[in-house]
């Protein structure tokens, strides 16, 4: 071959071998390696495929002197290894970019950690790793977790099920070794990892997303203060300083889980924010709603004007809640939102917002007139009776005209000849999903009827009513079913006539231009 371009050819290998896919390609890699060996030419960018990313540490083993015992479920190395041993590993460790540890390989042999972690030659072991996905639970493996995080390390994910005192003094320690980490996430994280996290949190300087359990005051005010901070996912701790956390990186997605609604709002009583994306999580219900959650909300944001996004998400609901009205919010618990007057995204849609009236959204689209997306109390199966009405729905319709997804729960019921109520100015083209949850509903085909014409760009009508709900939400569930049914046929119906209407205007006027 007298003119080629190598990076091509590592193109073309990478189409026809993506260990990035999904499913494992054993064909595709059976191909590239034998392509490894057929040219000097072909061998260095179908290596660096194949190696590109890995699994488990197997292949390090059966590539420098190991094989595979115990009917292969296990690799390991019979022999001592040499100097020409370890660079043989090292002329392939050098092509590792993504490393995962998985749960799998609890069973492993322990010795092939041990001489791994004897590495002789200078630099890393693996000096091109820019990702870890250090999912095993597996004790005496994390000590050997800094064996395989060197200089160029970008990405970290930790897993274990349970925190013990190596474990906590195996991550503490990580920092020096990878200080220029960009990625942390730390899945099932608890109270009893949280000094070993923040320790190492306070050790980078470049972190771009951390995902983590709770930690404690001095790495959230580190973390909060980084200009190259993206994403921040913690856990709302009683344990915090009673000093004020100030989060002052406006382009941050910040996210907080809490156990309850009281207990987050506790921990906002210590926090200011400068932010524009903020999503609240609880776990479940407090008994009751705490009525100055949102007032507390707004006190805490420095500029509540330039919050573009928030969330509040209950993720428990029960059978007992959807009934229960001392969690409903109403108009008055919600009129400190009309503050967020840059908001083009509130998700309210996992509360019940059933005692939220007309006059108030009303009010929310004079205040938000920018927003995109709209749910409120759309996911749940609320039984208690909504004030909101089809009124208030095409209020919001006539002054947000940037909306492009809705979610409400309403009173559907149409009385009379209201079905041609609705006026043309609330007509909503770029609203392509409205979800209406578990909204009461009366007459199916004039519901139809007023929505295909409010949301001509729709596919479907969405409610959140599964087929095991109480008996008192079976009369929904079909009417709305049916209501999905006709949706499209009354849609495509009205694009028809008003194609037609147009063809026949625009004859009349080329008729009378002849004339």
């Amino acid at each position: 071959m007298h003119f080629w371009i190598p990076e091509v050819v590592q193109v073309i290998f990478e189409y026809v071998y993506d260990p990035g896919r999904a499913k494992e390609d054993s064909e595709g890699r059976i191909t590239v390696a034998s392509l490894a060996r057929t040219c000097q030419a072909f061998r260095d960018p179908a290596l660096d495929v194949l190696w590109a990313q890995l699994h488990s540490i197997d292949a390090l083993v059966l590539c420098s002197g190991g094989r595979r015992v115990n009917d292969n479920s296990q690799v390991i190395w019979e022999h001592p290894l040499y100097d020409a041993d370890w660079r043989i590993l090292a002329s392939y460790t050098k092509r590792v970019h993504t490393l995962t540890v998985s749960p799998q390989s609890d069973t492993w042999d322990i010795s092939p950690m041990h001489i791994l972690n004897c590495f002789p030659l200078p630099g890393t072991l693996l000096p091109s790793l820019t990702k870890l996905n250090w999912l095993s639970d597996r004790e005496d493996f994390f000590p050997f977790l800094h064996c395989f995080c060197g200089p160029t390390l970008k990405t970290l994910t930790l897993s274990p099920i349970m925190w013990s005192v190596r474990k906590c003094v195996a991550v503490a320690s990580l920092a020096p070794s990878c200080p220029s980490l960009e990625n942390l996430t730390c899945l099932g994280a608890d109270d009893s990892s949280m000094q070993s996290i923040s320790e190492v949190v306070v050790g980078w300087k470049k972190l771009k997303v951390l995902e983590a359990g709770p930690v404690n005051g001095r790495a959230l005010t580190h973390a909060a203060s980084l200009q190259t901070l993206q994403s921040l996912r913690f856990s709302a701790s009683s344990e915090l300083t009673p000093h004020v956390l100030e989060f002052c990186s406006p382009r941050a997605f910040i996210e907080i889980a809490a156990l309850t609604p009281l207990s987050l709002q506790a921990f906002m009583q210590n926090v200011h924010f400068s932010i524009q994306c903020l999503c609240l999580r609880c776990s479940l219900y407090d008994d009751v709603f705490p009525h100055l959650f949102f007032t507390h909300l707004k006190i805490c944001v420095v500029h509540p004007e330039k919050l573009i996004r928030l969330s509040l998400v209950i993720e428990t609901t029960s059978n007992e809640d959807t009934s229960h009205e001392s969690i409903v919010l109403t108009s008055l618990m919600l009129h400190p939102l009309l503050s967020f007057k840059g908001l083009n995204h509130l998700d309210l849609g996992r509360l019940c917002t059933a005692h939220m009236d007309d006059i108030f959204l009303s009010k929310l689209a004079q205040a938000c007139p920018g927003l995109k997306e709209l749910y409120m109390g759309d996911q749940g199966a609320w039984l208690i009776a909504p004030l909101l009405t089809f009124e208030g729905v095409i209020s919001l319709l006539k002054r947000c005209r940037q909306l492009s997804s809705l979610g409400v729960f309403f009173d559907a019921t149409l009385e009379g000849d209201a079905i041609h109520a609705a006026p043309v100015d609330a007509i909503s083209p770029k609203i392509k999903n409205f979800l209406v949850g578990a909204s009461p509903i009366d007459e199916s085909v004039k519901v139809a009827a007023v929505l295909s014409f409010l949301f001509p760009s729709a596919t479907c009508i969405r409610h959140c009513i599964l087929d095991e709900s109480p008996n008192q939400l079976q009369g929904r569930l079909k009417k709305w079913g049916s209501v999905n049914k006709m949706f499209r046929t009354f849609v495509s119906a009205r694009k028809q006539s008003w194609e037609r209407g147009w063809a026949e205007g625009k004859a009349a006027v080329e008729k009378i231009t002849i004339v």
